[in-house]
């Protein structure tokens, strides 16, 4: 469940900084910060706020910082999941191409909120609102749209995951660890993946750093707390089930439209 949900997160910032490929404004920034804060809180319905963004189509690099997710009611933390910055440079000549080269990525300061109460948790309680949004997963899948072409690849020639923290909390008791620094090269290439493809390969890697620091928790925490939270931190790592995944889809196509891709 929390690999598809901070795909979903994260969609809504690294779609957003795509954009700036497409859309030639000279109030993109502007808009695509309008944007996030007004189609996010629609999808999570919570508060979504996105502090700044200064990119350049001219020279390819970009900054995101402070995208906030604000946790669902009844929960301790402020945020579900908080962005410090985002630091990208795309090798602009690539950009028409079949495969965009990507120099860099810097993600800083990742907060993620994990908390677990009798019945639910914050993670569950913002999938059902993203749910309630984009409508019930069940039923017939619609006919797939006509193919427009091939879908482009991506490569990320380097990507940083650095100063990240996860707090994990069950019935009022809690703890924030640190992660571990994740460097990764040459995603994708010598292959074929897309965006989306490289963004769930990044997310694993990422979940394979969580586990142990929310192990870490478990064992730092008062003695009432710790066996909800080992329940907690065992969920935090299931995967996604199909419903849910299918909500995460349905957001991101949605995206796509609204970024007018």
């Amino acid at each position: 469940m929390f690999k598809k949900l901070l795909l979903g997160l994260l969609l809504i910032a690294l779609a957003a900084g795509a954009v700036v490929y497409f859309v030639l404004s000279g109030g993109l920034n502007k808009q695509i910060k309008n944007a996030v804060e007004t189609y996010g809180p629609r999808v999570t319905q919570t508060d979504v706020t996105l502090e700044d963004v200064n990119l350049s189509i001219l020279s390819g690099s970009g900054t995101l910082k402070g995208l906030n997710v604000g946790n669902p009611e009844g929960y301790q933390s402020e945020h579900i999941f908080a962005l410090g910055q985002i630091d990208l440079k795309i090798d602009t000549s690539t950009i028409l191409d079949q495969t965009i080269i990507i120099d860099h990525i810097l993600i800083k300061a990742p907060a993620i909120s994990y908390e677990k109460s009798l019945s639910s948790s914050n993670v569950k309680d913002l999938m059902n609102n993203i749910e309630a949004f984009t409508g019930p997963s069940s039923g017939p899948s619609p006919d797939p749209e006509p193919s427009t072409g091939a879908k482009k690849q991506v490569v990320i020639k380097e990507l940083l995951i650095e100063d990240g923290t996860v707090y994990v909390g069950a019935l009022g008791v809690g703890r924030t660890v640190t992660l571990p620094r994740i460097e990764m090269n040459n995603i994708g290439e010598g292959g074929s993946m897309t965006m989306a493809e490289v963004m769930d390969l990044v997310l694993t890697k990422l979940l394979q750093s969580i586990g142990p620091a929310i192990a870490d928790a478990g064992d730092l925490l008062k003695e009432g707390g710790k066996a909800a939270l080992d329940a907690a931190s065992k969920q935090a790592t299931q995967q996604l089930d199909d419903a849910a995944n299918e909500a995460v889809n349905k957001v991101g196509e949605s995206l796509k439209g609204l970024l007018g891709n």
